[in-house]
């Protein structure tokens, strides 16, 4: 079979670096995160003073043009802290330009997400044990394998080396668009947005469909049109395996004297605080490996991945399962799914929130008509099938893959497709396998 065609196209990654600052540099970084927040805050109580004066002029009967309001565009709020800036900040010029550029990016940001009723108004940033800054292409770049160059701030040695992003540099296959560099609980990291060319294969053939069922028990089950499971991902529970040790830090923190208004922290409660931050950080940090594994091996390995689209939002409001199931981050999970399956010709099904995939037999299409989230295996009262749920769901879900099927790809698809005569062999190596591959051992 002829290798399928390639091209190449810009595509914008994430390569993020754990770094090794000096003292002096340290101090620096702070600065700059420092005079961002400033300038945020800044911008902010001008807008906010320009709202309040125009609304009492609307109360007493002024008249008030779009004029009498500051523009809350980028520029406009860049135009705005370079009139305010030497009365407010005489200290200004000691941070690099990107430092005030981040701030007005962020409040316009703030300001659009909060017309579009994506956000709350904006509120005032607070000092604390973690910052970040944003500095642009020109100003950060990559001096070697293990250091990074910041303007005003110099050479910074990283942890681990940046050779794989170094090399697209040097052949001119990536450009760094932009850098971020933050703290958490002490520890700097700088995350770079980058331009990558990348060669992408033309989409591939739908000859492996594997349809993935996700769920809180077991994370990941995935299944192909055939019946045979090829996919088990049992749920480590990140987090509630790490809440007991979590309390226990939480609880310390609690004793000792923390930020309130008049009131610095003290050197203990930072100390214990750095603790919990840890254990969330470490976490969050197993949990999007895991993804990180799991949809790699998905994107990679097949060509056509079905999954159900979920209303995770919706889901989280039923109290008894919201822990568990921000825990799994099936939103993560999907958004992941998304943009690997561009970068390796596969193929994203999202089949329609309201298709049955646990309560269809997987046999004749039977469709129950309850089913409650305790009952883990499915048995079918019109032909006996008995199989677990979710390996059940995973099937449904992969005939939804296959070519000439009207699956949904969103609300108003079909909601229970006819029964379908379905002939399907397994792949060579999906049919050898006698196991499921295990991801995250």
């Amino acid at each position: 079979m002829p290798s399928p065609a390639i091209t190449r196209v810009a595509v914008t990654r994430a390569y993020a670096y754990a770094l090794d600052p000096t003292s002096e540099q340290i101090s620096t970084l702070r600065s700059h995160i420092g005079g961002s927040r400033f300038a945020y805050n800044t911008m902010l109580g001008l807008m906010k003073e320009n709202w309040d004066e125009n609304r009492s002029k609307k109360e007493a009967g002024v008249e008030v043009n779009n004029d009498d309001y500051i523009d809350t565009g980028h520029f406009g709020l860049l135009y705005l802290w370079a009139e305010k800036r030497d009365e407010l900040a005489p200290w200004w010029a000691e941070n690099g330009s990107s430092t005030y550029n981040d701030a007005a990016q962020r409040l316009s940001k703030a300001f659009t997400n909060f017309r579009k009723g994506r956000a709350k108004f904006p509120h005032f940033k607070r000092k604390g044990q973690s910052g970040s800054v944003r500095f642009m292409g020109p100003t950060v770049r990559l001096a070697d394998s293990h250091h990074v160059r910041i303007a005003r701030v110099g050479e910074v040695k990283t942890y681990e080396s940046t050779r794989k992003l170094y090399r697209h540099l040097e052949r001119g296959t990536a450009k760094i668009v932009a850098a971020t560099v933050y703290e958490r609980s002490g520890k700097w990291q700088v995350s770079f947005t980058v331009e990558v060319t990348r060669v992408v294969p033309e989409t591939r053939p739908p000859d492996r469909v594997i349809g993935v069922d996700v769920g809180v028990t077991t994370l990941y089950t995935g299944a192909i049109p055939d019946g045979e499971q090829v996919l088990h991902v049992a749920n480590p529970r990140h987090f509630v395996t790490a809440e007991k040790k979590l309390a226990h830090a939480q609880r310390i923190a609690s004793r000792r004297q923390g930020p309130r208004p008049g009131v610095a922290p003290s050197k203990r409660w930072k100390k214990a605080n750095g603790r919990v931050q840890t254990i969330h950080a470490g976490v969050a940090n197993a949990r999007k490996n895991l993804i990180h594994e799991t949809t790699s091996l998905l994107a990679k390995d097949y060509d056509v991945i079905v999954i159900e689209d979920l209303h995770v939002a919706g889901m989280v409001k039923n109290h008894s399962l919201a822990k568990h199931i921000q825990d799994a981050a099936w939103g993560e999970f999907t958004r992941q799914l998304e943009y690997k399956t561009k970068w390796y010709g596969s193929t994203l099904v999202r089949v329609d929130l309201f298709y049955p995939s646990s309560k269809t037999c997987s046999r004749y299409g039977t469709v129950k008509a309850t089913l409650s989230l305790d009952q883990r295996t499915y048995h079918c009262g019109a032909c006996g099938l008995v199989l677990g749920r979710d390996h059940n769901a995973a099937i449904n879900l992969a005939r939804q893959g296959l070519p000439g099927t009207n699956s949904g790809t969103g609300r108003g698809g079909e909601v229970r497709p006819a029964q379908q005569n379905l002939v399907a062999t397994a792949h060579p190596e999906e049919a050898s396998t006698e196991t499921p591959p295990a991801v995250g051992a």
